[in-house]
């Protein structure tokens, strides 16, 4: 095995197999949502959460290199994060992405994986305890 795919940053994302060409799947690092596209023969990695609002990219389309926001059609390069015109101006943050024996590894380091807490959508779980937490 690859040593950089073992390394503690690496999370597997899937089998390359499994992915058609513009097929797009959510992976969860923490609390930090990523979107995994396959486009063009290649694989790519950006955050999951639109820059414009709180929508996942995964639930998106993805047409050659470009995934469209399902909220406010807000378009970006999958392959840089470039956002390609209103309403989105701020880029994706774009992880890379590698394959060893067949499945598909996303680079996150802790960090990364903690700067952006709070994407992950509260469950009826999460509400109740939050909701007990707040009483006198």
């Amino acid at each position: 095995m690859n040593h950089e795919a073992s390394d503690d940053s690496w999370h597997l994302a899937g089998v390359a197999a499994d992915f058609e060409d513009e097929d797009v799947e959510q992976l969860w690092v923490g609390d930090l949502a990523i979107a995994v596209y396959r486009a063009e023969g290649q694989f790519y990695a950006t955050q999951d959460l639109c820059t414009h609002e709180h929508a996942y990219l995964s639930d998106g389309v993805v047409v050659d290199c470009v995934v469209e926001c399902p909220f406010h059609q807000g378009r970006f390069d999958i392959r840089t994060g470039k956002a390609l015109g209103a309403p989105v101006i701020e880029p994706l943050e774009t992880y890379p992405i590698k394959i060893v024996d067949g499945r598909l590894y996303v680079q996150v380091t802790e960090e990364q994986a903690r700067s952006d807490a709070g994407s992950r959508p509260q469950t009826g779980l999460d509400a109740l305890r939050l909701k007990k937490d707040r009483r006198p």
